[in-house]
């Protein structure tokens, strides 16, 4: 991908209401290969959801194959849930701690996005969350 490209899909994340991200970051548990639609309509932009897109193949391995409804599949095309929280991680800047599994890493990511957001947005005052008063 060119710098470019890069930036401005980087660009398009950092645009991104913090509910749309933790919608989306929601989905994904760190194994599962997920439709696209999944994630334009949880509200991210449809030009980053076709760049993480990609067609994985099973190689037949215990490990390796791809199950579809419980039935093993050739090929998948998707959006692998773990690169979608690793690209939106490194969108905004947000660190995380690494882990061995790829599930562990999911979760530390989307722990990451949580804490991320909580320290970067003010409290919603429309909530009750209005500062008290003094008469």
């Amino acid at each position: 991908m060119k710098a470019r490209d890069a930036k401005r899909l980087t660009e398009q994340v950092r645009q991104l209401l913090p509910d749309v991200i933790l919608k989306a970051a929601g989905l994904c548990d760190g194994h599962s290969i997920m439709k696209p639609e999944a994630f334009t309509d949880a509200g991210l932009p449809a030009e980053v959801v076709k760049h993480l897109t990609h067609t994985y193949k099973s190689d037949g391995s215990p490990k390796g194959t791809i199950f579809v409804k419980g039935k093993p599949v050739k090929e998948l095309s998707g959006v692998y849930g773990l690169d979608m929280l690793r690209f939106i991680a490194s969108a905004l800047g947000v660190e995380y701690r690494q882990a061995m599994g790829r599930g562990f890493e999911a979760q530390n990511i989307q722990i990451a996005l949580r804490k991320h957001f909580a320290s970067t947005t003010s409290p919603d005052l429309t909530a009750g969350n209005a500062p008290a008063t003094t008469t």
